[in-house]
């Protein structure tokens, strides 16, 4: 499927502000959403799937292609992000340094990933310089992925300049090229962001997978439901937290699918690094096929159930080989189950990201990524139902509500990753209408997302997040603050470009 083209009449009011910037009309205007996952956390870096949407947020490049130029200038309509001009080198490629926190850098990931398209297929860019004002609506630190707008706009703005408005661009190829993009900047993420602001449906979610390969299936949702999207205004800070939170929790995870691989007898031979959850558990149904007595249905012919039944019995698994830990592992007790030194343990597991524990919670972590899994499947198996009345409608959404809360419970309880303000927003959007309130994102404060069934609700939810909440904790917060802080969204489509038709 191709990125759409629509008339550029419909962005009348950016490309005002770039003819008032630049003195001339812009050529084309490229635009990216940004994005919210529904559910699925922290299981994206086990290769689990996740279901992702793209929301009613964006970023608008409007863009001059300037031939016979190797110049790149940039403006932005918010004035925190001061005016940028630099050349592209005739030879080398675009220098990005990570260490430098400047808003072109993510302009620069976009145009060298592009870069390199355009040189692949034929049609290196050369002597094109172009202006671009940018105007974005996604807000930035809130988790909404507002640099992976900026960068799939900017890939998508570039391939077009060199390419010129009949080229016809794939969003499997602008999805793969952008996938990794932030790795330049030192940002190690497996490309969810970059496909669900690619490829967004208009009132459909996306079944977003890693593995064999990154790829996004549409599922509709029913045309009534929204979504609210509240930033708790909580900020984590990553650095500092991260030996306590995010770091050691991708090494917790890591070492319980290394405990149940050693435990099964499971290789994971060709793997550079110790192997994850999934792949632990996929290896052990491979070998199970053939079993007699095994947990997994050899009759399903359904992927869905298929993939259901395998995450059941993980979680049997779970039990049977971690249960007698449940409050967890000191080192001693882990390196002794993997049959290592502590010593090597520490070489193998502890000296990647720097973690700080007192115990190891092996079995916690496991149980929240293989039913999150589990979760994300049973949103898949209910929106494949036709739902055909307003009773069927309400059902759907009651069900899909539940499988939200239970995974806001195991944030809270498996993962620990929810915090006392993201408890006292989702617990104030139940009580006024929400069907299913959760974190989104990492956690650790960031935003809460919950399912309305309809305005009306939607209403009820948003006046009461800011009377018992906002108006609360952040009595002198602004109209212009709330407006970011809230966001009301149905799924929507991904990227595009606008051009004279």
């Amino acid at each position: 499927m191709s990125v759409p083209t629509y008339s550029l009449n419909r962005c009348n009011e950016i490309t005002r502000h770039f003819f008032e910037s630049f003195g001339r009309d812009a050529d084309f205007v490229s635009r990216s959403p940004g994005r919210v996952n529904i559910i699925g956390e922290h299981i994206d870096y086990c290769n689990f799937s996740v279901l992702p949407m793209a929301i009613d947020v964006e970023m608008l490049l409007a863009v001059h292609v300037v031939r016979g130029s190797t110049s790149i200038e940039l403006k932005n309509a918010d004035p925190k992000f001061a005016p940028r001009c630099f050349d592209i080198p005739l030879e080398a490629s675009i220098g990005i340094d990570p260490a430098l926190s400047d808003w072109s850098n993510y302009f620069k990931c976009g145009l060298l990933v592009a870069q390199t398209l355009c040189q692949e297929t034929g049609q290196p860019m050369k002597d094109i310089g172009m202006q671009v004002f940018c105007q974005g609506t996604v807000p930035t630190g809130g988790g909404l992925s507002s640099s992976a707008a900026f960068i799939c706009a900017t890939a998508l703005a570039t391939i077009r300049a060199v390419k010129g408005p009949k080229y016809v661009i794939s969003k499997q190829d602008l999805t793969r090229i952008t996938a990794d993009a932030e790795h330049y900047l030192g940002v190690n993420n497996g490309g969810m962001d970059q496909c669900a602001s690619v490829c967004g449906e208009k009132d459909h979610a996306l079944y977003v997978e890693f593995k064999p390969a990154l790829k996004a299936t549409p599922f509709p949702l029913p045309s009534s439901v929204r979504f609210i999207i509240a930033n708790t205004l909580v900020v984590s800070n990553k650095f500092e937290t991260a030996p306590t939170n995010y770091n050691l929790r991708v090494v917790e995870c890591t070492i319980a699918a290394s405990v149940l691989a050693h435990t099964h007898g499971v290789s994971l031979l060709g793997e550079k690094t110790p192997g994850n959850l999934r792949q632990v558990i996929y290896t052990l149904c491979e070998r199970a096929k053939d079993t007699e007595g095994t947990a997994i249905q050899k009759d399903a012919l359904d992927k869905i159930d298929e993939e259901i039944n395998k995450l059941q019995y993980a979680l049997n698994l779970v039990e049977e080989t971690l249960g007698s830990r449940s409050k967890g592992y000191t080192m001693l007790e882990a390196s002794t189950a993997l049959e290592m030194t502590p010593e090597e343990f520490t070489r193998e597991y502890l000296t990647s990201f720097p973690v700080r524990f007192h115990l190891l919670q092996l079995y916690l972590r496991a149980r929240h990524v293989y039913s999150e899994a589990l979760r994300v499947l049973q949103c898949l198996r209910l929106m494949t139902n036709v739902y055909s009345t307003s009773t069927d409608t309400q059902k759907f959404l009651r069900n899909f509500g539940t499988l939200m809360n239970t995974s806001q419970t195991s944030c809270r309880d498996n993962y620990e990753c929810s915090c006392e303000e993201t408890e006292q927003m989702c617990s104030i959007a139940l009580n006024n209408g929400s069907l299913g309130s959760r974190l989104t994102g990492a956690g650790w404060g960031g935003c809460i997302i919950s399912l309305c069934p309809d305005k009306e609700s939607v209403a009820r939810v948003k006046r009461a997040l800011i009377d018992e909440y906002y108006n609360e904790k952040f009595p002198k917060i602004s109209s212009s603050e709330l407006d970011a802080a809230i966001i009301v969204s149905k799924p929507v489509a991904g990227s595009a470009l606008y051009e004279y038709l």
